[in-house]
């Protein structure tokens, strides 16, 4: 007789009883394991649970020839194999057929990558973000200073770095013409010169700056594009030692300026802090929209929205 037994003179369990409540403990036990097993098992799956990711091609870039250089003739499945995720392109220019897909019927092409490890999925991003680049590169003839990159790289990495951002879930700011941080597009040799890495692998220098960019005015009958007065020495000095940006224009140089080009003229804006480029867009901004008034050109995708205006007010004021 235990101590309890004693003490409220209860009579003592016999045998029988005594094992039919340690086989009772012993399946209660069981059980509860069994549970456990199943709440691992699920945490398991939780953690390989699906992740899906997407990359944004420019319209400009939107082509069935883009899509070949990315997944066709092989290249698809052996992304696919090397970083353990899934790849399908949908949206203009991709040739896909099916309504369900994601992105179909978009006006551009959309890259979804699905997989269960992120750090896989931002790897395989980076790779097709460099092919993007590389095909841009392959087409476009060498520049005559070995610095300079195609004209078009900047507005590529510009739209790589919208994307991007508007993929992460973190990103609360997602005006369509905001300032982004993103691969510089100058000098060339961040692009063409790899070097080993850790794994035995080639890379890339990674150099990140904050950009922006701005459409140049283009006359209606002669469909000159108009950037030439932005590149005065005034200006780019001025641009430089008060801004601290650097700023390119890119589709007004030379007698067949846009031949070179795979999207339209513009203006490129990149420095090493956000508050300049910001600083900078508004006073190019305001320098494009006095020559528009005077020389009466404009752009196609009308005046930049700056802050405290309204787009339905901009409109109004360019009708």
């Amino acid at each position: 007789m235990n101590l309890v037994d004693s003490v409220l003179g209860s009579p003592p369990a016999n045998e029988e009883t005594t094992a039919a409540v340690e086989d009772d403990s012993a399946a209660a036990a069981a059980a509860m394991e069994d549970d456990t097993n199943v709440m691992d098992e699920d945490e398991d799956e939780a953690e390989e649970e699906l992740q899906v990711r997407s990359l944004e091609v420019p319209l400009w870039l939107s082509t069935p020839e883009v899509t070949k250089y990315l997944v066709r003739d092989g290249k698809g499945q052996a992304l696919e194999q090397e970083y353990e995720c899934t790849v399908s392109i949908s949206g203009e220019g991709s040739g896909t057929k099916d309504p369900k897909a994601p992105g179909f019927g978009l006006p551009h092409l959309l890259v979804t990558m699905s997989g269960a490890d992120v750090r896989q999925l931002g790897r395989l991003r980076r790779a097709i973000e460099d092919s993007l680049i590389d095909y841009v590169i392959a087409n476009t003839p060498e520049q005559e200073d070995g610095a300079n990159p195609p004209p078009s790289l900047g507005r590529l990495l510009y739209g790589l770095g919208i994307s991007g951002a508007n993929a992460s879930p973190k990103t609360k700011d997602r005006t369509p013409d905001r300032t982004v941080l993103t691969r510089s597009h100058f000098p060339i040799s961040l692009h063409t010169n790899k070097k080993e890495d850790p794994t035995g692998g080639q890379s890339l220098i990674t150099k990140k700056v904050w950009m922006n960019v701005l459409e140049l005015p283009q006359d209606s009958e002669t469909l000159e594009y108009h950037g030439r007065f932005l590149a005065s020495r005034s200006f780019m000095n001025y641009y430089r030692n008060h801004f601290h940006c650097r700023v390119d224009i890119y589709g007004v140089w030379g007698d067949n300026a846009e031949e070179d080009l795979m999207c339209a003229p513009y203006v490129v804006i990149t420095s090493e802090e956000k508050p300049n480029v910001d600083k900078c867009i508004l006073y190019v901004e305001h320098r494009i929209r006095e020559h528009e008034e005077k020389f009466k050109v404009s752009r196609a995708g009308g005046r930049r929205v700056l802050r405290g205006e309204k787009r339905e007010e901009m409109e109004t004021s360019e009708t």
